[in-house]
């Protein structure tokens, strides 16, 4: 169920005005009444006034919340759809392979480092990971104090939120597989 009619249905079970859990919750009357019709979803401080007021933990709120269901299937195919390349520099280019990449948990690209190319130090934001499989040349990586070399075929999982900074060092372009999730770029 989504959070607007799951709320909707704890007032109206408890007999309250939309008014009155306005009052009791100090959440602005119009907010709810959007937030129960589904077009604004709120946020964790107005979750939160409003679970108090209904008698309930946040985390309960939340227990009866169901995800709004996507396409378990998404087909993308380089070229033929608009997906976003970054260019760290003219030696190191990312390709997206997903187009809205707000609207995945997850960001897939195919990482391209020129004969000596190198990505600069990135940090991503706490919780955040990635996976790296090389497909095609040699790569260390630095993450952190820690330096790794994988050859094609090896893979490597690690925490994102670390510094971290990948170079080539074979004498060829090296192509990568990288997985960051959550989708942040």
């Amino acid at each position: 169920m989504e959070i607007g009619k799951l709320i909707k249905e704890l007032r109206t079970n408890m007999k309250m005005t939309q008014a009155e859990l306005a009052r009791k919750s100090g959440v602005d009357f119009t907010t709810i009444s959007k937030l129960e019709k589904g077009s604004r979803p709120g946020n964790v401080t107005t979750h939160r006034k409003l679970a108090e007021a209904l008698g309930i933990t946040l985390s309960e709120l939340y227990k009866g919340i169901e995800e709004p269901s996507r396409p378990v299937l998404e087909v993308n195919s380089i070229g033929k759809h608009k997906t976003d390349t970054f260019y760290y520099n003219k030696k190191a280019i990312s390709q997206i392979l997903l187009e809205r990449i707000s609207s995945h948990k997850m960001v897939p690209e195919i990482l391209l480092l020129e004969k000596t190319g190198v990505t600069h130090m990135e940090q991503k934001p706490r919780g955040t990971e990635q996976f790296i499989f090389i497909l095609e040349g040699n790569l260390e990586i630095k993450i952190g104090e820690t330096i790794q070399q994988l050859k094609k075929g090896e893979s490597i999982y690690f925490d994102a939120s670390l510094p971290h900074l990948l170079k080539n060092i074979s004498n060829k372009t090296t192509r990568t597989l990288r997985i960051t999730t959550p989708a942040v770029l």
